[in-house]
C-alpha cells in the first residue's frame, strides 16, 4: 500500500534521464498527490530546493516543480510498479517530506485544482 512519502522513479534510458516523484499526501478516495523533483537550473522554480544528502537519489542540485504536480490513483501507481514501469525508490524522510508539502501551497506554479485536493486532504 501506499503511503505519504513514498517516492518512485519515472522516465526513459538511464537514471540520468528518469525524475523522482514524491507522493506527498495519504491516499484519499484511491487517489494520491505526486510531485516532481528535477535538476535545478536557472530556468528553474526555487521555491523548494533539494541537495545531495536531503534523499538517496538527490545527486547534485535539485527542486521540487509544482508546475508538474499530479493527482493520480493508487491503483494507477501500483500497477506501473508491478509492471516494473517505474521504480521505487526509498521514501522520503519526514523533514524533507514537510518542506515539500509546505511548498505546494506556497509555490505559484501549482494548478489551481492540485492545490485544492491538497487542501481538502491535508486539512
Amino acid at each position: 500500500m501506499l503511503k505519504c512519502g513514498d517516492t518512485f522513479l519515472t522516465g526513459d534510458g538511464d537514471e540520468d534521464n528518469f525524475h523522482l516523484w514524491i507522493i506527498v499526501t495519504p491516499p484519499s478516495e484511491g487517489e494520491v498527490l505526486t510531485v516532481c523533483m528535477v535538476t535545478a537550473t536557472k530556468k528553474t522554480e526555487r521555491l523548494v530546493q533539494l541537495a545531495p544528502g536531503d534523499h538517496p537519489f538527490v545527486r547534485h542540485d535539485s527542486a521540487i516543480s509544482y508546475g508538474f504536480s499530479r493527482i493520480r490513483t493508487v491503483a494507477d501507481i501500483e500497477s506501473l510498479l508491478a509492471n516494473c514501469l517505474v521504480r521505487p525508490k526509498e521514501p522520503m524522510p519526514p523533514n524533507v517530506l514537510s518542506r515539500i508539502q509546505s511548498g505546494v501551497i506556497d509555490s505559484d506554479f501549482t494548478p489551481n485544482g492540485v492545490r485544492a485536493f491538497y487542501r481538502a486532504v491535508m486539512d
